[in-house]
């Protein structure tokens, strides 16, 4: 009768210690590299919807910023000074400052069809940074780590 082959995973446990860190690092420069590499890649949906707003103050185009968020980032529009951004997007009924209405567009007008289009374009500038990222970190099992535990 054969014996099975018996199989054994070396380094898991340094692993989980290391993404753990990652994870609870959060000033550490894996976390900061990931919230830049998310905000650069989110750039181009900004600079789109900024181009394509009518916006005759330039309050609404103002309005249009990329905020980092813990290990990514959120391309945002409207503020206190420009409360109907919501409305301009998608359309609907408003009342203040006067009562005007135009046709609700589910997909929205501008920021939303511009994170559409660029979704794919977003998605590998942000993988290439992340891979970036990652490189640079020394983890405990690499095999250029000399001093490396494997447990």
């Amino acid at each position: 009768m054969a014996v099975a082959p018996e199989v054994g995973l070396v380094g898991v446990k340094a692993l989980v210690r290391d993404l753990k860190k990652v994870e609870s690092d959060t000033s550490g420069p894996v976390l900061v590299a990931m919230r830049e590499a998310a905000r650069e890649a989110a750039q181009p949906v900004a600079i789109r919807a900024r181009g394509t707003l009518p916006d005759v103050s330039g309050d609404l185009i103002a309005s249009v910023r990329v905020n980092a968020t813990r290990t990514g980032a959120s391309v945002r529009m409207g503020s206190a000074k420009v409360p109907y951004a919501g409305w301009v997007e998608f359309g609907g009924r408003r009342h203040h400052p006067h009562e005007s209405s135009r046709p609700y567009v589910k997909t929205g007008r501008y920021l939303f069809p511009a994170a559409a289009d660029l979704a794919t374009t977003v998605a590998r500038e942000y993988e290439v940074a992340l891979t970036a990222a990652f490189d640079r970190v020394r983890w405990t099992n690499e095999t250029t780590n000399p001093g490396a535990v494997h447990d």
